[in-house]
């Protein structure tokens, strides 16, 4: 099920022209991603409620905590960040179809580690994963 929720995250922000897209979990060093903005796609928490069945199907109610953290280049400035932020990132966010999703917190920081300014933005989702019941 995470995999699904990170793989709807992208699709959305391709949807809305977001290149270079990676997730936490992919261990590509910070130097082969790039001088170029790049976008980071994680899930902090993720709880899952109980099942609902019919005949034919099983419904799983879940909610999660995911985070979306834009690294921008050397030379972009806090404002051009949140105006990238605010043109690509935001409306992908708000506009997913099978997902519901509320901003949580944003913070902006210098990461001393990279050298490279990041904003991170955590948001609540939560949905319904649908299941076909075997046949058995």
């Amino acid at each position: 099920m995470l995999k699904a929720i990170l793989e709807k995250i992208e699709q959305e922000l391709e949807n809305n022209g977001v290149e270079r897209i990676y997730t936490a979990f992919d261990y590509i060093s910070i130097e082969k991603k790039g001088k170029e903005i790049f976008t980071v796609i994680g899930i902090d928490s993720f709880e899952s409620s109980a099942p609902i069945y019919s005949e034919s199907v099983i419904y799983l109610p879940f909610k999660a905590e995911a985070a979306v953290s834009l690294v921008a280049p050397e030379s972009f400035t806090m404002a051009e960040l949140y105006d990238y932020f605010d043109g690509s990132i935001l409306p992908a966010l708000m506009n997913m179809t099978s997902l519901t999703c509320s901003l949580r917190d944003l913070t902006m920081k210098n990461d001393t580690n990279i050298n490279r300014l990041v904003l991170k933005v955590k948001f609540s989702v939560t949905g319904i994963t649908r299941l076909e019941r075997s046949s058995s």
